[in-house]
């Protein structure tokens, strides 16, 4: 038979790890004895919805339809009144003291006749014209209304501006103008006549045979520069005179054109 030896101790898993402290409890808040009642105060002085309105705006009732003078109404601000005269005007003259020239001169004026005149030659004022569009008479204006044209009353209404005449009238001038230059000038196209004709025929010809003179005295050989320019601007010559013979003898109506009339207009 075998003997155990127990051992009894107070140790303990639990206790092996360490607990953080206990925070103390915390004390209760202060109330005051006046709370509700100070709570009762604010709910009465507030209106309900009144800062930023209703999340849903409620339908008016049928019994709440709109009725006569039962809209808002907006009192009219006074402004301040406004002063014409900054200055304080000169005191009134005392019976003793002596006035000015003006006022002997007010003196002598009846204006009772002065009025009767002003009024007797003043012209009568013009009834504004208005139109009615009920029944009853309410009168509108009728020049603001868009049914009467206002530019047939102008005074310039169905005549030529001035700006049109002045133009007219500078274009007629520039007109004439041209024309007298055109008649001081010289035709600037010339008939030429049989015996000028003739005349210029027989110079080409004199001037083909010249130059044909000239064609046929060349060297045969033609193997320098100078050579063959001469030789070639003589048949260009040569080539030019034939076909002005030609033309004038095909054409016995014969008209020159002046260029440097052209070039100087």
């Amino acid at each position: 038979m075998s003997i155990v030896n127990i051992y009894f101790h107070d140790e303990n898993i639990y206790n092996v790890e360490k607990k953080p402290p206990e925070k103390p409890p915390k004390p209760p808040l202060y109330h005051s004895r006046f709370e509700h009642q100070v709570r009762q105060e604010t709910k009465s002085c507030k209106d309900a919805h009144r800062t930023m309105g209703f999340s849903k705006i409620p339908q008016p009732t049928p019994s709440e339809f709109l009725r006569k003078n039962c809209g808002p109404r907006y009192r009219a601000t006074k402004s301040a009144p406004v002063r014409l005269c900054t200055g304080h005007k000169p005191p009134v003259p005392k019976p003793g003291e002596g006035a000015g020239g003006g006022a002997q001169m007010m003196k002598n004026v009846d204006f009772k006749k002065e009025n009767i005149k002003k009024v007797v030659t003043a012209s009568p004022k013009k009834p504004r014209p208005r139109y009615a569009d009920t029944r009853k008479g309410d009168f509108h204006d009728l020049e603001r209304s868009g049914l009467m044209p206002i530019y047939m009353c102008k005074p310039k209404f169905g005549k030529v501006p001035q700006y049109l005449t002045r133009r007219k009238k500078d274009l007629t001038a520039q007109k004439e103008r041209l024309i007298e230059e055109q008649a001081q000038q010289k035709p600037r196209c010339s008939y030429i006549s049989q015996e000028e004709r003739v005349e210029l025929l027989r110079g080409l010809k004199q001037n083909w045979e010249k130059f044909q003179q000239e064609y046929q005295s060349l060297p045969l050989l033609t193997d320098t520069v100078p050579k063959m320019i001469r030789k070639a601007k003589l048949e260009n010559n040569l080539k030019q005179l034939e076909k002005d013979i030609l033309t004038i003898e095909n054409n016995p109506y014969i008209y020159i054109y002046d260029d440097d009339q052209k070039d100087n207009a």
